[in-house]
């Protein structure tokens, strides 16, 4: 391990650890060799299994990326249409304006989480993605808005372009993962999880929160089959050398990365998530993808120009400020740069009653206005005339906002005069320009 880097990590994990926030694994590299990689905690305390580098780790949404790979992969070769319609290769799809571009960009209409079909299936009923398809036929005969015209965050879209794969190749789909990345890539810990965890071979990595003294299972769901959006289990180890791959051009030909690159118009304006399901920066040297579920948490980063990758899992629900500022802390220590995170101020706490005060418009140099509203407590903001995206609660004091990838929390006040925005590409407080309202 490089010393310095490994002790400017060890400095960065040691507070969360002895706080019982963080118990996983983090593997560092760069050109494609690791130099700092180490695991935290137990994977699994009923079975006293310790975290390592190649402990596998429910990876919640990383798996869009290697979905949105695939799809490219088969556009590239003539196989998959992105502007067709989902129905020339689902026939059973209902909605016959959704595209397949629509399926992988966040903007189809579908309903948006699994809740939606828990009312739907018996406890001990396993939920396949066709069956999940067919509930939808059933009782959503049209989009829930028009396809393309706005973005919601979708996870079904990711299972049923996966189902699109197998249809396509007639693999199924882990099976066409492992001969495509998992095999070529060396990603011996990465496979799907089954659908009865009751089925799984050998000691799982749970998922756990500390409460009361004591950690307590918070884990993932069980009777899933579907995949594309989620459901793989990977080592950080392995996740790192998915990231190599994407940092020295070796995940996908010039060709299929470069046209994956490029972001879907929705609504006239560009999503903030690349055609591959990696959020960029403007040069597109830089990318990276989370998965959050539960008590889980991953990143994959990868960075073109200096040929370095940052990966964590966890498994130990990270507190949701803390999690943004490590990713970034993360990155800082590899690249040898000054710590670009700076500490969290005391942050307004919120209940579903007074979420409403969070409201109104903020403004600030390095983003520009942001504007929040709050409708029948769902809250919502917008960045300039740009999209508008759903902000959700994760604690009292902090919400997530899926698409742009933004972490926001409010202070000073309430209302609140100040608005602070994190990603791993923005670091910002904005100040209330509505003041005088």
């Amino acid at each position: 391990m490089d010393t310095t880097v490994a002790d400017r990590v060890d400095a960065l994990m040691a507070p969360l650890v002895a706080a019982n926030e963080f118990s996983g694994a983090v593997v560092l590299s760069r050109g494609g060799e690791i130099v700092y990689q180490r695991g935290f905690g137990m994977a699994n305390h009923e079975g006293g299994v310790a975290f390592t580098p190649d402990t596998p780790n429910d990876g919640a949404s990383i798996a869009k990326t290697f979905t949105a790979a695939g799809i490219a992969w088969l556009v590239h070769e003539g196989r998959i249409d992105l502007d067709a319609p989902v129905t020339r290769y689902l026939p059973e799809y209902p909605h016959t304006e959704t595209t397949v571009r629509h399926l992988i960009s966040h903007s189809n209409g579908l309903p948006p989480y699994y809740e939606f079909f828990d009312p739907h299936f018996k406890p001990d009923e396993v939920r396949t993605t066709e069956a999940l398809l067919a509930v939808v036929a059933k009782t959503e005969p049209s989009p829930r808005f028009v396809p393309g015209s706005r973005f919601e965050y979708s996870n079904l879209g990711f299972d049923l372009a996966a189902l699109i794969i197998e249809r396509v190749t007639g693999q199924g789909f882990e099976t066409f993962l492992r001969d495509r990345f998992f095999s070529r890539l060396g990603m011996v810990a990465s496979f799907a999880r089954p659908a009865r965890l009751s089925d799984w071979n050998g000691v799982r990595t749970s998922g756990y929160r500390w409460r009361d003294g004591t950690w307590q299972l918070f884990d993932a769901f069980d009777m899933e089959a579907f995949l594309g959006a989620s459901n793989f289990h990977f080592s950080a180890t392995d996740l790192a050398r998915w990231a190599n791959a994407n940092a020295d051009g070796t995940a996908l030909s010039p060709e299929v990365f470069s046209a994956g690159q490029k972001r879907t118009a929705i609504d006239g304006h560009s999503s903030p998530i690349t055609g591959l399901s990696w959020y960029a920066d403007d040069s597109g040297n830089r990318g990276y993808y989370t998965g959050s579920y539960n008590a889980f948490h991953n990143l994959v980063y990868w960075d073109r120009a200096r040929n370095e990758s940052v990966v964590f899992v966890s498994n130990s629900t990270l507190p949701p400020w803390k999690t943004i500022t490590l990713q970034r802390d993360l990155v800082d220590a590899l690249a040898g740069a000054p710590d670009s995170s700076a500490g969290a101020p005391v942050f307004e706490r919120f209940t579903r009653a007074t979420r409403a005060s969070v409201a109104g418009t903020f403004d600030g140099d390095a983003v520009g206005a942001v504007t929040v509203t709050v409708h029948e407590g769902n809250t919502r903001i917008r960045i300039g005339d740009g999209l508008e995206f759903d902000a959700f609660p994760v604690s009292r004091e902090v919400f997530y906002v899926p698409g742009p990838d933004l972490w926001i929390a409010f202070s000073d006040g309430s209302p609140p005069a100040m608005l602070h925005a994190r990603s791993m590409f923005i670091d910002a407080t904005l100040q209330r320009a509505d003041q005088s309202e």
